[in-house]
């Protein structure tokens, strides 16, 4: 893939080369656009609709209970105004105590949206300033040959710049993800996983594929912060919210094998058997077990689950056809 073409043959939203560094031809839109699953789009807009829905029908309620609400307001001025007036009247305080208790429930779940809509960018940001001050940032200094993997995949899917990518100390978790604040996403990678690279195996095909799953979160806009708020209050609906989500990570796996030329099946077994034993599993012996694995209750799991159980995800990913994975 590495190429000698400079930036302008394939487009304004790749992200700025210093000279010297290996440069990489952007992927079509059209085969980005066949990597994901074929039911992820569809997924979302059902979604979204319900998220639609449920504000609507909060703010709904709220208009049409406008009269009861502003009677109870003024219950609870004039309430108010005699508990003041009157601060040694035990019966006055202990009725404002108790209206105030009783806020009407169509008011709570208003206050909730407002308040949940401005609190989301103060939450995510602070988390971030969490995660960026307790990690290492990988960059052309510290951990050059991830830092490299990230700016490939930049340019490969022609993104404007090359997000943030950071360690952090995982405590023994195998995990990798990818998150975001406001006009800005990143990747978080655990300490454990990177010793795959550069410790036991030295197995920069893991490592790619990982980090390429994490890049193509953001590539698909899963990272985002409207992509949140389109589905803020529809994910409370736990089998809906985690069938969605499945849908995200097979996109994400097959758009992973493009970026990193790896199946990706190694990855899924140190995140499984561990970074100590995941090369010694057999992959036809798991596939073939993989296949084996089914029934009403491997059903109910994942269909709790927000990724794919692990047989139905290695099973997707070992497919000649790169079919999208099965959601049940």
């Amino acid at each position: 893939m590495e190429s000698q073409f400079n930036t302008q043959a394939y487009g304004e939203n790749q992200p700025s080369i210093p000279p010297g560094k290996p440069v990489y031809e952007r992927i079509d839109k059209k085969i980005l656009k066949q990597c994901r699953h074929k039911s992820e789009r569809r997924w979302y807009r059902f979604m979204v609709f319900l998220n639609v829905v449920i504000i609507a029908a909060i703010i709904g309620w709220f208009v049409y209970s406008i009269n009861d609400n502003m009677k109870y307001v003024e219950d609870v001025a004039a309430q108010a105004e005699t508990a003041v007036m009157n601060p040694e009247d035990d019966e006055a305080i202990e009725n404002l105590t108790e209206s105030t208790g009783k806020i009407p429930e169509n008011i709570q779940y208003a206050v909730l949206i407002i308040f949940t809509f401005i609190a989301v960018p103060f939450i995510v940001s602070y988390a971030y300033a969490q995660y960026r001050s307790m990690s290492v940032r990988i960059t052309e200094k510290t951990y050059p040959e991830i830092y490299a993997i990230v700016e490939e995949y930049a340019q490969k899917l022609g993104m404007k710049r090359v997000p943030k990518i950071y360690m952090v100390q995982g405590n023994g978790t195998l995990n990798a993800f990818s998150s975001f604040i406001p006009f800005r996403q990143y990747v978080e990678v655990y300490a454990d996983l990177l010793e795959v690279a550069y410790r036991e195996y030295h197995d920069m095909d893991t490592i790619r594929f990982i980090i390429a799953h994490e890049m193509a979160h953001i590539y698909y806009k899963h990272a985002t912060m409207h992509y949140y708020y389109s589905m803020l209050f529809s994910n409370v609906i736990p089998i809906l919210t985690h069938t969605a989500s499945r849908t995200r990570e097979y996109s994400c796996d097959r758009l992973a094998q493009l970026l990193s030329g790896s199946d990706g099946i190694d990855a899924m077994m140190s995140l499984t058997a561990g970074i100590h034993l995941y090369k010694q599993v057999d992959k036809e012996d798991y596939i073939a077990h993989a296949k084996s694995v089914r029934g009403l209750f491997v059903f109910c799991y994942n269909l709790v689950c927000s990724h794919p159980v692990m047989t139905k995800r290695v099973i997707a990913l070992a497919d000649p056809e790169k079919k999208s994975g099965k959601l049940y």
